[in-house]
C-alpha cells in the first residue's frame, strides 16, 4: 500500500452530524448526501471540495456508536443554517493518507492493513478518520477513488 503522512489544511464545512454505528453508515449516506447537496444549493453556498465522511471515535467495531459527519467543504459565505445542519471550520490535522481505488463495499481489510502500517511506522492514531470521495459512482464501482485519512499525533 502506497501511504504518506500529510498535513490536511483547515477547512470550513457544511455538515450533517449524527451518532451511528458502522452498520448504519450506508443507510444514512443514502438518506442524507443528496439532501445535503440540495441544502447547500438552496443556501447559495459555494462548494470548495469533495464530499467527506468524518468519523469521530470509530474503532472498527461495527456495533460501537461514534459520531459521523457528512461534510461538504464550502466557501466563506455567511448564511443562516437550517436546524438539521452545522457550518463550522475544522482545524488542520496530520494524517496517515492512502488513496483507495475501486469497490468500497468490503473496505474493512484495507483499514486493518492501514492501521497495521501506521503502527509499524511508529505513529499514534487520534480519534479522527476521514474518507474524501474524489470520484464516487456507487459502493461497488471499480471507478471509485477515495482518499482515506487516519488522523495521527
Amino acid at each position: 500500500m502506497n501511504t504518506q503522512v500529510k498535513e490536511v489544511p483547515a477547512q470550513k464545512y457544511f455538515i450533517y452530524r449524527t451518532e451511528t454505528t458502522l452498520l448504519n453508515v450506508n443507510a444514512i449516506a443514502e438518506r442524507e448526501v443528496d439532501a445535503l447537496y440540495t441544502a447547500v444549493g438552496q443556501l447559495g453556498l459555494s462548494i470548495a471540495g469533495n464530499m467527506e465522511f468524518i468519523y469521530w471515535g470509530a474503532t472498527g467495531d461495527v456495533e460501537k456508536p461514534f459520531i459521523l459527519e457528512i461534510a461538504l467543504p464550502v466557501g466563506d459565505e455567511e448564511v443562516t443554517i437550517p436546524a438539521h445542519y452545522e457550518l463550522l471550520e475544522h482545524p488542520s490535522f496530520k494524517a496517515f493518507a492512502y488513496t483507495h481505488h475501486g469497490d468500497f463495499s468490503n473496505i474493512m481489510p484495507v483499514y486493518k492493513e492501514l492501521f497495521n502500517q501506521l503502527f509499524a511506522q511508529g505513529h499514534k492514531p487520534t480519534n479522527q478518520t476521514r474518507e474524501v470521495y474524489i470520484n464516487w459512482v456507487d459502493l461497488t464501482s471499480s471507478e471509485n477513488v477515495t482518499e482515506i485519512l487516519l488522523g495521527i499525533e
